[in-house]
């Protein structure tokens, strides 16, 4: 089993630079953007396209996998399925769309129960992050480790909490204005893999989000874990993958601090 877990991850990999390539190619071009719920929230044609050639790619090399991916191009049942690719085509599309950076794609492959091998690629800076499940992180085949120890006062933070609703509803946005001033400070990407891609890799210190759904975080989560972080709810309850929820990652070191002072 070890053996085809690594070959999904490699799989992942090389998709994922395909996709990256692809996304880049295409912003050269003038490309249609529609809202999905309101003006904040956008779906381009090439958000579509990439993960149209995706769904085709996976399906072609293992047709008894499912995939649960942002866009909705896959549409069988995923509970027939004990293999499924977890896909985010474009993470950032606002960024993708006015900055032209800042946007990754997000693969994860999942399998009876747990995500078992984690790609996000940011192909502006040509970083592919990579995770599989007890064997490591990496950043660009550089392994990844959080080590020694953190206070969350000398922290540097990021989350997108501020305008939520769902924050704003529950007063968490209050608790992260606090702790955005007790911290090192507060960074916002407007990515929610690629922050998460940024805790395992040390750039920032910790990450939260009131809600995400399972392609925002399939990958990002084990990324963290396999670097040696902690991802939890912002409760401290354990995840479901395939369910949308908070999402609160870490470092292992200031992680039950974290959730102690926004609860």
């Amino acid at each position: 089993m070890t053996r085809t877990l690594t070959q999904w991850g490699q799989k992942a990999k090389q998709w994922a630079l395909d996709a990256g390539r692809l996304s880049v190619e295409r912003l050269r071009s003038p490309f249609a953007i529609e809202y999905k719920t309101s003006p904040s929230d956008l779906v381009t044609q090439v958000d579509q396209e990439v993960e149209r050639y995706l769904v085709d790619t996976i399906l072609r090399t293992y047709p008894d996998h499912g995939i649960l991916g942002e866009e909705g191009t896959f549409t069988k049942d995923i509970a027939e399925f004990d293999t499924l690719w977890i896909i985010d085509p474009i993470d950032g599309t606002t960024n993708f769309v006015h900055q032209q950076q800042n946007f990754v794609i997000s693969m994860g492959v999942y399998h009876k129960g747990a995500v078992t091998a984690g790609v996000v690629y940011d192909p502006i800076r040509d970083e592919l992050f990579y995770a599989e499940k007890g064997g490591g992180a990496y950043l660009n085949g550089v392994p990844l480790h959080l080590r020694g120890e953190k206070a969350l006062q000398e922290s540097l933070l990021a989350s997108s909490t501020f305008w939520n609703e769902t924050a704003m509803r529950t007063g968490m946005d209050k608790k992260i204005q606090q702790l955005a001033r007790y911290s090192r400070g507060m960074r916002i990407f407007g990515c929610a893999a690629l922050e998460l891609a940024y805790v395992a890799a040390g750039r920032i210190d910790g990450y939260m989000s009131v809600t995400l759904n399972p392609w925002d975080f399939a990958a990002g989560n084990l990324l963290v874990e396999e670097a040696g972080g902690k991802v939890t709810r912002s409760n401290g309850e354990k995840i479901d993958p395939l369910e949308r929820g908070s999402i609160l990652a870490s470092h292992s070191s200031i992680h039950q601090e974290f959730i102690d002072f926004i609860n």
